[in-house]
């Protein structure tokens, strides 16, 4: 339901009260405004993805981007925190290790001094290794334009590849229930 939608059931519902007059109104106004605040508030909640590793905030989903690699095995489309259509490659490095990456505008990682700019699955980008500030674990890589000179800062061309196996949505992550080892048998 849409805030606007929200706004205008209170004020029907509190108009109703108002008309009534018994003496639990004042009670019933402050429940009502309550539970409505909580789902007008759950409405602006944006969802994120975790390090798989240790559950630092790593992306945001409105910094989800769509940048298509010409090295992909495989792309499609799925719906990821709650935004359809996001996309998802395999790619492959020379290895032959194999990652299904999203890509984003933004990202809370640690980037590596070090650029390369061989081995890029994206044409016209150096790449740097990113991990994640907290616990250091492989989270994906940054690009940045081939003949950026800007050094670790963002330019307005900078993009992550993030390894999707590697993170965690946060809604999936707060439904995990564990239990205490004094209850376990």
């Amino acid at each position: 339901m849409a805030p606007t939608a929200i706004w205008r059931s209170i004020t029907t519902t509190i108009a109703s009260i108002f008309k009534s007059s018994s003496h639990i109104k004042n009670f019933t106004i402050l429940i009502i405004l309550y539970t409505f605040t909580g789902l007008i508030a759950d409405t602006n909640i944006q969802r994120s993805f975790l390090c798989r590793q240790c559950g630092h905030t790593v992306v945001f989903a409105n910094d989800l981007t769509r940048v298509a690699s010409d090295m992909s095995l495989r792309q499609r489309n799925d719906s990821l925190l709650g935004r359809k259509g996001t996309l998802i490659q395999l790619l492959q490095n020379p290895a032959g290790a194999r990652f299904e990456v999203i890509t984003s505008k933004r990202a809370h990682v640690t980037k590596s001094t070090v650029t390369v700019s061989s081995d890029t699955w994206f044409t016209g980008f150096s790449w740097r290794i990113a991990t994640c500030p907290k616990c250091h674990f492989h989270l994906g890589w940054s690009y940045e334009p081939l003949f950026y000179k800007g050094g670790l800062a963002d330019s307005k061309d900078t993009f992550y590849a993030l390894i999707l196996d590697n993170l965690l949505d946060e809604t999936y992550a707060d439904n995990l229930i564990i239990t205490p080892k004094v209850y376990q048998s």
